[in-house]
């Protein structure tokens, strides 16, 4: 069955706020509504029912919830709050309290719930081998898996097939250089070669150049870092460097720091942009806004020639409550989630990219590259890996990077200044 984002809220909400720490809505449909408590039909005769407190509401988990009613007999009461921080609260309070549902979501901003011994430890489940590496690595904390993530979002570079013509290239170039080299020809031809959302903070292709440069060196230190072994100096300077040149070169005008993502937007459709950072989400508006703009979404390129990588992170998952009331309905619940069928109705109903080994959706032409790219695994977004401080060491991130822009700082002090805040967190 084909997936369709456009009609369903592929969420972005954190990304466009201005907020680097993305990601945790990723793949997950918003809701509009507050909390609610139901049960779905079903007698519950073959067991204790389960009880579920999600983030999805009910337009999204509804079939998803009925067929596993229809499957096991099992019934489900269900619960919901909005992401993120309504979520986060309720769900912290009720552990607390003893009250909370046999199942819950597991993402960045709660997994301390793991250390507080709120989640069971699912090691030992065949019903995790289905798990992309990704989402098992999202989900994996000292070794143990606390949680079943199955889908993903991914980020690249949305370009005008037109004119990118103009400047003779058919297709994104295979290395960072070639991508300066593409910005800095279609600026001689009083073309605008690229924006990020400068003004949001949201600089999509430095989190999938980062990604494909830790990748080509065979280690991800985002853990060393926060461990002590290393730094952000040490490890982060040669791909932010390398990001920066499409401002320190003048590729990219200082007035980009104007530009929101509904102006990147708007400068798309009307062929003014050549190409910009963008999420899957941004396909199906391109399409409505430009029916007959001829573009495609890519991966980013890498700084070594034939490497690329995309920004994105893996989706929140599923987790059962350590001290559960009905803990065998639970792992039934998630055994089943995990199936082929649920995750069939799941991706269809949420819009999400799956991306489990047992089921290969389909979607719709201009999403395939994006599709395959968070199937693939090879994605990246530094802050769901930082473990702690992350939001604050996101807003330095995205203040430094304004201030290259502006001028008034050097690349090389962006890494310093993340080291110095990490610093003085961990010391206050």
């Amino acid at each position: 069955m084909s997936v369709d984002p456009a009609a369903a809220n592929l969420n972005r909400r954190r990304f466009m706020q201005g907020s680097l720490g993305v990601s945790l809505l990723g793949g997950s449909a918003l809701s509009t509504s507050g909390c609610g408590t139901s049960t779905t039909s079903g007698s519950g005769d073959a067991g204790k029912p389960v009880a579920f407190f999600s983030w999805d509401d009910r337009t999204v988990m509804q079939s998803v919830l009925d067929l596993f009613t229809k499957r096991t007999g099992l019934a489900v009461t269900f619960t919901h709050a909005q992401p993120v921080e309504p979520y986060i609260s309720a769900l912290h309070t009720a552990l607390q309290a003893g009250t909370a549902a046999d199942v819950f979501i597991l993402t960045a901003e709660n997994k301390n719930l793991i250390a507080e011994g709120y989640a069971k430890d699912l090691s030992e489940q065949a019903f995790i081998d289905v798990m992309n590496s990704a989402n098992r690595e999202f989900m994996t904390d000292d070794g143990k898996v606390y949680g079943m993530s199955v889908s993903s979002w991914a980020g690249g570079i949305i370009y005008n097939k037109t004119l990118l013509a103009k400047a003779g290239a058919t297709a994104l170039p295979d290395s960072w250089p070639g991508f300066l080299r593409l910005c800095a020809k279609l600026k001689s031809l009083d073309i605008t070669p690229y924006y990020d959302a400068a003004a949001d903070g949201n600089f999509m292709s430095l989190w999938g150049l980062v990604g494909g440069y830790f990748a080509d060196q065979g280690h991800f230190p985002d853990q060393d870092i926060f461990d002590g072994k290393t730094t952000f100096a040490e490890t982060w300077s040669v791909p932010l460097i390398a990001y920066c040149e499409l401002y320190t070169r003048g590729l990219i005008p200082k007035s980009v720091l104007k530009v929101n993502g509904s102006r990147m937007f708007t400068e798309f459709t009307k062929g003014r942009l050549a190409m910009f950072g963008a999420g899957s989400w941004d396909v199906p508006p391109v399409k409505k806004g430009a029916p007959d703009l001829d573009f495609d979404i890519g991966a980013i390129p890498g700084i070594n020639k034939g490497t690329t990588y995309w920004t994105g992170a893996a989706s929140p998952g599923y987790a059962i409550n350590a001290k559960a009331k009905n803990p065998e309905s639970g792992l039934k619940f998630l055994q089943f989630l995990a199936s082929e069928e649920a995750i069939e109705v799941f991706g269809t109903a949420s819009g999400s990219i799956t991306t489990t080994s047992n089921y290969t959706p389909t979607f719709p032409e201009g999403l395939v590259n994006a599709a395959e790219g968070a199937r693939s695994g090879r994605i990246y977004l530094g802050v769901v890996h930082w473990p702690r401080h992350a939001e604050d060491l996101a807003t330095v991130l995205k203040t430094q990077i304004q201030r290259v822009i502006r001028g008034s700082v050097k690349p090389e002090q962006i890494a310093v200044a993340l080291d110095k805040k990490l610093a003085q967190l961990d010391a206050s």
